[in-house]
């Protein structure tokens, strides 16, 4: 007799859904993100409508989907209705719903460990033998999400916009020509009398023509990166089109240029990737801290092939833990979920 599942993967950009036969994928289909901590109810349901119907699954097959955001009884329980709803199943139909980082350790193979999401969010959860579960961060974007996707792009906005603030300050303690000096933060005119232009800034070595050089240079790669991403001409603009456009998703699109920068040798690119990795990494080793025994880590999300999800493994490794670069989709756990019965 052949048994049928429907795994589901709720991320904070998408949702993927596979309709396993026998634990082998038989279909696939894909929307928007369905987490209801990114998007409303509604737009959720509809993503999970979309997906439901294009796997084609029957009302009484069961559904193991992971997402961000399930922290509690309640949690699970209002995304098992939502799924419900949205696919129109048989009251008895079985949903279950966890965390993503369940699917993550799955897909990894592993029905014990530790598993970092590294996507547009952060978090890392670990099991040991006993069911004991140990949890960091996932706190969600205003709060913490520190060295993830969204996090990477929104310090490259803020990084472009100090260089910029710096290399016009710089600019402004350039000497103008005859009849004008810097003095005391302000300019003193041919007649003598002062104007204020802002606080004094201390030139680098070297003069004021040189620290405006140094902070135009700095950056210049990422500079283009986010104004184009962020389809603004200046770094001004930069600020109007952060706070016109808050979508997580839009600003974590940023990390690719950035883990790409990175990976050619830029420097700047390359400081924000590795301070990315050292917050991933702390979320791990506080996990692995807390757990009684040596656990494998699995890695998973959409900075796991960057340079990003590199730089994490090698600070892992470092410490003596057995990490694993999630190279599947993490959707394909959801077998393994089914057979081990999480809840």
């Amino acid at each position: 007799m052949t048994t049928e599942l429907v795994g589901l993967d709720i991320g904070g950009s998408h949702t993927r859904g596979v309709l396993f036969r026998d634990g082998t994928p038989e279909r696939e289909a894909r929307s928007g993100s369905a987490n209801v901590q990114n998007v409303p109810a509604e737009q959720a349901s509809a993503c999970l409508v979309s997906v439901l119907s294009e796997l084609g699954a029957s009302p009484a097959t069961p559904v193991v989907a992971g997402s961000g955001g399930v922290d509690t009884a309640h949690d699970a329980a209002r995304l098992a209705g939502l799924i419900r709803s949205a696919g129109s199943l048989d009251p008895g139909t079985p949903v279950t719903a966890v965390h993503d980082t369940r699917l993550i350790l799955a897909a990894g193979g592993h029905t014990t460990g530790i598993a970092l999401i590294a996507g547009t969010g952060s978090v890392a959860w670990g099991v040991d033998a006993s069911g004991r579960e140990v949890r960091a961060g996932g706190w969600g974007y205003l709060l913490g999400d520190e060295g993830s996707g969204y996090w990477i792009g929104r310090e490259a906005v803020r990084r472009v916009l100090r260089l910029s603030q710096q290399a016009g300050t710089a600019e402004r303690t350039a000497p103008e020509g005859p009849g004008r000096s810097a003095r005391s933060g302000g300019f003193v005119e041919a007649g003598g009398s002062s104007r204020a232009e802002g606080p004094t800034t201390v030139a680098a070595a070297g003069g004021p023509d040189r620290a405006a050089s140094s902070a135009g240079c700095e950056g210049e790669a990422l500079t283009r990166a986010v104004l184009e991403h962020a389809g603004v001409a200046e770094p001004a603009d930069l600020i109007g089109a952060f706070h016109e456009r808050p979508d997580r998703t839009h600003w974590a699109g940023l990390a690719r240029s950035v883990c790409e920068l990175a990976a050619s040798g830029d420097a700047t690119a390359a400081e924000l990737v590795a301070v990315a990795a050292g917050h991933l990494a702390e979320l791990v080793l506080t996990v692995a801290h807390a757990m009684d025994e040596p656990l494998p880590v699995v890695v998973g999300g959409g900075l796991t092939g960057s340079e990003v999800g590199d730089r994490v493994a090698q600070l892992l490794r470092q410490h003596g833990l057995s990490v694993t670069l999630l190279d599947r989709e993490p959707v394909l756990g959801a077998p393994l979920l089914a057979r081990s019965d999480p809840t």
